[in-house]
């Protein structure tokens, strides 16, 4: 007697732990029950409490995981995924965490976006405004009272070659340097008693650009700024008069040929001339397309103006 009782105490004890396991739902809750059924669409289940009473029934899309009381597990829809997504469980792998696909994408655009290093081309035009009346006036020597000057705006153009070393804590925020070439060039109009005559000059310099840069700033704009090192290698003058003129100008001190391109002693170019310079522009793919003011400290050599400045549009493509 003692036995039959000990083996239906044990068969009691055997359901009830069988029936033991937990439908877990996406917000949360857990539900104490014996599945009967996983399907498409649905999930039918017996209430843990009563296994011989009715069949119950929960929607897929709002059911995490099931925990079988073999200790297995069943995970029907994942948090990040949609309903559909459940079929994966199929395979028995798991479906990567919310958190995990969120640091997948991070990366994905750290890796485009921060990418340590980028090379490219960048060129420009525009004008200048360097005044020469200074210098000119000395190349008259002792008649320099009776010459007067207009300044007309300057055209120039400049190309180079860049690095960009981008900053993984600064987002888009990077350092870039730039070797080129520049040319500026134009006409200073004169009078001398009356006369009129112009004054040619072309200005060839190498450059070199230091610069910090942020892009985009907002909505794809651009902003870089920092300082321009220019070192004139070359300057060529050339002045021209009216007949009548030219006898007047060649009678005075000036070695100046008339109607012919020369080139300016390199004593007279003298050092290095550094300018700030700020852009701002428009970013898209690979290319940039922005407004350069640039200020100069100095002039390439005394006699020029003070604080010549420029204003030019500048274009660059990054490979």
């Amino acid at each position: 007697m003692k036995r039959i009782l000990f083996q239906a105490a044990f068969m009691l004890l055997s359901t009830t732990v069988s029936a033991q396991d937990v439908i877990v739902k996406k917000n949360g809750e857990e539900i104490r029950a014996k599945v009967e059924e996983v399907g498409e669409q649905s999930i039918r289940y017996r209430k843990f409490t009563n296994l011989t009473g009715p069949v119950y029934s929960i929607a897929r899309g709002e059911v995490f995981v099931i925990r079988y009381e073999s200790g297995a597990k069943d995970i029907i829809t994942p948090l990040d995924r949609s309903a559909a997504a459940g079929k994966t469980q199929d395979t028995g792998i798991a479906a990567p965490s919310q958190q995990a696909m969120r640091q997948a994408v991070a990366r994905a655009e750290r890796r485009k976006r921060d990418k340590l290093w980028t090379f490219g081309l960048r060129a420009g035009a525009g004008v200048s405004f360097w005044s020469f009346k200074d210098d000119l006036k000395a190349q008259f020597g002792s008649s320099s009272e009776q010459v007067s000057f207009t300044s007309n705006p300057r055209l120039g153009f400049a190309a180079s070659a860049f690095a960009e070393r981008y900053f993984n804590r600064t987002g888009h925020g990077h350092l870039g340097v730039g070797v080129g070439y520049m040319q500026n060039g134009g006409a200073t109009e004169g009078t001398v008693q009356g006369e009129s005559f112009t004054y040619d000059m072309r200005y060839d310099a190498f450059a070199v650009d230091v610069y910090y840069g942020m892009r985009p700033v907002k909505n794809g704009f651009y902003m870089r700024y920092g300082l321009r090192l220019q070192l004139p290698v070359g300057m060529k003058l050339r002045m021209g008069a009216s007949p009548n003129l030219a006898g007047l100008i060649e009678g005075t001190d000036t070695d100046v040929a008339l109607d012919t391109w020369y080139d300016v002693d390199k004593e007279l170019r003298k050092s290095i001339v550094p300018a700030v310079n700020l852009t701002c522009g428009y970013t898209f793919g690979h290319a940039d397309i922005g407004l350069q003011w640039a200020m100069a400290f100095a002039s390439p050599h005394q006699e020029m103006g003070k604080s010549p400045w420029s204003l030019s549009l500048d274009f660059a493509y990054r490979f």
